[in-house]
């Protein structure tokens, strides 16, 4: 079922992380002009499932890529300007070892795959139904031959699941003005001792 990809071979900037195919490995873009992209290795952070989009997607080396995004999840109804627009993702990831909030967009077949499959795993998860995100990590870079040589599947498994964090708002959420609370003569916080969840805090 997946989102309906197929497995062959606007708004405001967020800074991406990418999985090359061909190599198996994960990049992350780094802030700064000319700083070369950091090598991410394992891949983990919380994916954006419940706001993932689907559409035709064109990648070209030195350019920005054109996303072409369906009516709804999975439509395939996007607009294809030529043949170099192919069926893909976008999908906000987030954690501090990637840098913090990327996006996460492809639309080589293997990738297409591997997302098909998290996804079903995604919505047939309880923890989805209740709002929320699932930890996710890249445990694998399988081989797959094909006609076009070697490529690399990345294997995806949901590590845990967490609270939406506020690094990913919903779409359609409203925007809440923050109270402001008197000042009280209260003694400050103990400091918090960090734990695993602080990675994606």
């Amino acid at each position: 079922m997946g989102l309906g990809l197929p497995t062959g071979g606007g708004g405001d900037f967020v800074p991406y992380i990418k999985y090359n195919a061909k190599a198996g490995r994960w990049f992350s873009k780094q802030d700064g002009e000319g700083v070369d992209d950091k090598r991410v290795d394992p891949m983990t952070a919380i994916l954006d499932l419940a706001q993932i989009k689907t559409g035709k997607f064109k990648f070209a080396a030195g350019l920005a890529p054109d996303l072409k995004f369906d009516s709804s999840l999975g439509a395939g109804d996007a607009a294809k300007p030529d043949d170099t627009y192919k069926p893909g993702f976008y999908v906000l990831a987030f954690a501090k070892s990637i840098g913090g909030l990327r996006e996460f967009t492809s639309n080589a077949g293997v990738v297409n795959e591997a997302m098909n499959e998290l996804y079903d795993a995604y919505i047939g998860a309880p923890e989805a139904a209740e709002g929320k995100l699932p930890v996710v990590k890249c445990v694998e870079e399988k081989p797959v031959e094909s006609k076009h040589g070697t490529n690399f599947k990345p294997v995806f498994a949901i590590q845990k699941w967490v609270d939406r964090p506020a690094e990913m708002p919903l779409a359609d959420a409203p925007v809440k003005e923050a109270a402001i609370t008197p000042k009280a003569d209260v003694p400050p916080p103990a400091e918090s001792v960090p734990d695993e969840e602080d990675e994606f805090a």
